[in-house]
């Protein structure tokens, strides 16, 4: 298969090279062909073919690693977002049904108290299975990895919210995998000289770009969380030359004090995913940082990165205001245009964005009506709306009308709506997007009390803070008499919208109550 192809290759090529590093230490591909061995042949014992394996941890280079053993043991990889909220995980796991979860000890400490039947294995110390075959003497390290399963069969589920707001499980296979990695590789042109920071999580789509490098032979390094100062730090310690960041973290760097100090001639290529890069923000970064920016558009059901937009592009006028550009399909990647009935649209005129080629999800878990729903003779539906200059470059109008994107992450309406509506106090709400100067975008609510002075704003941050992960939680609340829908009943957040700005203008650009944790995803 892909991934032990990979580690095959460059186990015997670059044997002394460094395949992973963090701050706790690095993994030559020796010593990686060796761990990745061990823990696979521990979770073939373990488990049976195909079963689930949850992953909840912070990042560390062993996430790298479980995924690895994963594919080569012949079960399916399951990251969670450690920030997500009881609920939120349970969720997850019911759906998933994991046979043992892979986590550090924050997640450890959570499942015991959560879901103490689930068995676990301690991610740190996934390095003591090799250590503990070879003092037993009973494989080498050259000895052949496990080979279970096949292409084609589910590599991993990683969850997404749909525009419901309920979690849904993407599965892809390896061959996504292996096609992300060689359209990606063809894209940027690295090898292994070549040193790459991933400075977003690892439970997220961002993973795709991180095994594309290790196919390369490159050094992938990892950063436990973002930080401005600690990704500085990193560039400069590790030498990189590719990272990948969200535009909010690009701003975060340039407003940091130590960037002035900091050594970045490393550093070539920057690239950013998850949101629209504002012009001015690219500019800055482009002069500050050195480098050249890439602007990647990709989603989890797309396997991860499709559409790109070179350094060396130079797209002209936006057709639509405030469209921005995502370039051309990235190789073994189709991209349409798409009216309502399917037809191909002209240039400059907006419909939906479909993709296609093999990097596909095979599917939702278990949910074949979702499913349906956006693959259709080869395609998938994306629901973002975009549109073709004349040229031919691609240009996204909008993310899911509904869509809020913090720092990187997707926020749904619908999700929030649906816990503020669990209040006795709330007969109606809505959530629309704020413009925010640090993340972009904040969700803003709306709330048609259920009875005159029943709104309690301490009582709903109250009850978000319980049923929802940080990054997801209102900035404001505002009681409105009642919450405006179409005739046809649905919410006009348009208007809402409008009215949202006006009202939080003079203080959302500093308000930042919680700190999401920016990524590269959908």
């Amino acid at each position: 298969m892909w991934l032990t192809d990979v580690l095959d290759r460059n186990r015997v090529r670059y044997p002394d090279r460094v395949a992973l590093r963090d701050r706790r230490r690095e993994v030559s591909w020796t010593a990686l062909y060796a761990e990745i061995g061990a823990f696979a042949r521990e979770l073939a014992r373990s488990v049976p073919n195909g079963s689930r394996i949850a992953i909840l941890s912070r990042n560390r280079l062993e996430m790298i690693e479980a995924y690895l053993a994963c594919a080569a043991s012949g079960v399916i990889a399951v990251p969670v977002n450690p920030a997500l909220t009881a609920p939120e995980l349970a969720g997850i796991l019911e759906g998933v049904e994991p046979a043992l979860a892979v986590a550090d000890e924050a997640g450890r400490t959570r499942l015991a108290t959560e879901h103490p039947g689930l068995k676990t294995v301690a991610i740190e110390q996934v390095a003591q299975f090799a250590a503990a075959e070879a003092e037993a003497d009973s494989l080498q390290a050259a000895d052949p990895l496990p080979r279970a399963g096949s292409l084609t069969e589910p590599f991993a589920i990683m969850h997404t919210s749909a525009t419901t707001g309920r979690p849904k499980g993407v599965v892809v296979d390896q061959r996504s995998v292996q096609l992300k990695a060689l359209s990606w590789l063809a894209e940027v042109q690295c090898g292994p000289d070549t040193v790459f920071l991933d400075a977003c999580p690892l439970f997220h789509g961002s993973v795709v770009n991180a095994l594309a490098y290790l196919g390369a032979g490159a050094t992938l390094c990892v950063l436990d969380e973002f930080t401005p100062q600690g990704c500085l730090k990193a560039l400069e310690q590790w030498r990189v030359q590719h990272v990948l960041v969200v535009p909010s973290m690009v701003r975060l760097l340039l407003e940091t004090r130590a960037l002035a100090t900091t050594d970045l001639s490393a550093l070539d290529l920057v690239v950013h995913a998850a949101a629209p890069m504002p012009a001015e923000l690219a500019e800055r970064a482009a002069t500050a940082l050195g480098a050249g920016l890439m602007a990647v558009y990709g989603i989890t059901e797309g396997g991860g990165p499709s559409l790109a937009l070179e350094p060396g592009d130079r797209p002209g006028p936006a057709p639509v205001t405030g469209a921005a550009c995502v370039g051309l399909p990235m190789l073994g990647v189709s991209a349409r245009i798409a009216r309502e009935d399917g037809s191909q649209a002209e240039a400059g005129e907006i419909g939906e964005l479909w993709l296609g080629g093999d990097g596909l999800m095979l599917e939702y878990w278990r949910d074949p009506e979702a499913t349906a729903a956006v693959l259709n003779d080869g395609w998938l539906r994306t629901r973002d709306l975009g549109c073709r200059d004349a040229a031919g470059l691609i240009w996204l109008v909008d993310r899911r009308n509904d869509l809020i994107l913090r720092g990187g992450q997707n926020v749904y309406p619908a999700e929030i709506e649906a816990v503020l509506r669990m209040s006795p106090q709330v007969a109606d709400a809505a959530v629309v997007p704020v413009p925010s100067a640090v993340w972009g975008q904040a969700p803003f609510a709306f709330v048609q009390p259920s009875a005159p002075g029943a709104f309690d704003e301490a009582a709903l941050l109250a009850l978000c803070v319980a049923r929802l992960a940080s990054y997801k939680r209102p900035v404001r609340f505002v009681a409105v008499d009642t919450i405006a829908r179409s005739p046809a009943g649905k919410i006009l957040r348009g208007r809402l919208r409008q009215q949202a700005e006006a009202l939080s203008a003079p203080t959302t650009t500093s308000t930042t109550p919680t700190t999401p944790t920016p990524t590269a995803g959908p």
